[in-house]
């Protein structure tokens, strides 16, 4: 599902009732006690088009979105009743200061800083701030479901990490690395061919005594034009590649404690302090390992999520009435 400024704009209206209300238009699916009237249906798929509308590049991109979207609409609003219909049988509920901490999340996400604002952005979005926290409660109930009922990332064990890592371990591999210092002498545009004669010379001399043995962070401190100025020209960590060539070429060609340039380039001179090299490296498992559940996390959750789902829809009383689908095509 897309999330944008409109608040889930496409994944909007969609409302459950309960099997013992009158009911006065076709029925799409019921699940358990609950029910997908057409109308529900139909403001659903038309939230989703405004929304694929407004953030596709070209009509084919626009149409091609809106065909998968229609394509999967009856199953993904199952899918939304079924966890519902789990949530009553964990005693799930969302309590009006869980949705009112939600909106307010909301609004600070998306830099709404007033009531007023905020309803001109439902407005826009087409909707009301009653169906907004519907569809909000619906989203807080399903993450309390999953959060009760699905492996967190905290509880993948260093077995199956391990076992990640054998297969993965070479994208962790670190490249050759450079900690380093740099002094920049910057030439002011438009500035006249003395002036220039005057920073080159003044970029040797900063050189020279930074070879002889000065404080290079003192003297970066004291003539540095970069931003690193501040922090004695430290720049950090630098990965081999990373900085343009004539840079990267100087760094990656020295070693330890040497101090190489001025290197002439677009922005000026740079001379640079090599405060430590570092060679290229495969860190074990320990030192990767939260990575390693940090980037697991996502493909665990969906292949756990996919299971979990389809459990419950076996579970469940599901009957679909293709039949009763409303027709929307793409320019709708």
């Amino acid at each position: 599902m897309t999330k944008n400024r409109f608040l889930l704009a496409a994944t909007l209206t969609l409302f459950t009732v309960s099997a013992s209300a009158e009911v006065v238009e076709a029925i799409v699916a019921r699940v358990g006690d609950r029910i997908i009237t057409r109308t529900q249906y139909s403001d659903r798929m038309r939230a989703a088009y405004i929304e694929i509308d407004r953030a596709s590049a070209t009509p084919d991109e626009a149409a091609a979105r809106k065909k998968r979207t229609y394509d999967g609409l009856l199953d993904e609003m199952v899918e939304e009743l079924v966890i519902k219909d789990r949530a009553d049988r964990l005693n799930i509920t969302i309590s009006e200061p869980e949705l009112k901490e939600a909106v307010n999340r909301l609004k600070a996400q998306y830099g709404i800083s007033s009531d007023d604002a905020f309803e001109a952005s439902l407005k826009e979005a087409g909707l009301t701030k009653t169906q907004m926290e519907a569809r909000l409660r619906e989203t807080l109930l399903t993450n309390k479901v999953f959060g009760r009922e699905l492996r967190s990332r905290a509880e993948l064990t260093d077995k199956e990490l391990k076992a990640r890592y054998e297969r993965e371990k070479e994208q962790y591999r670190l490249p050759e690395r450079a900690e380093i210092r740099e002094i920049v002498v910057t030439i002011p545009e438009g500035a006249t061919g003395l002036v220039a004669v005057e920073k080159q010379g003044m970029a040797d001399e900063l050189g020279k005594q930074a070879r002889a043995g000065s404080d290079f962070a003192k003297l970066a401190s004291q003539f540095s034009d970069a931003a690193t100025k501040a922090d004695g020209g430290l720049l950090g960590e630098v990965k081999k590649g990373e900085l343009i060539a004539e840079l990267d070429k100087a760094i990656f060609t020295a070693n330890t404690g040497d101090v190489v340039g001025p290197i002439t380039t677009q922005f000026g001179y740079h001379i640079l302090k090599i405060e430590k090299r570092m060679d290229a490296e495969l860190p074990g498992f320990e030192a990767v390992k939260e990575q390693l559940r940090k980037d697991a996390s996502e493909e665990t959750f969906q292949r756990d999520y996919k299971a979990y789902v389809e459990n419950l829809r076996k579970e469940a009383y599901i009957v679909t009435f293709p039949e009763n689908i409303p027709t929307l095509n793409a320019s709708n």
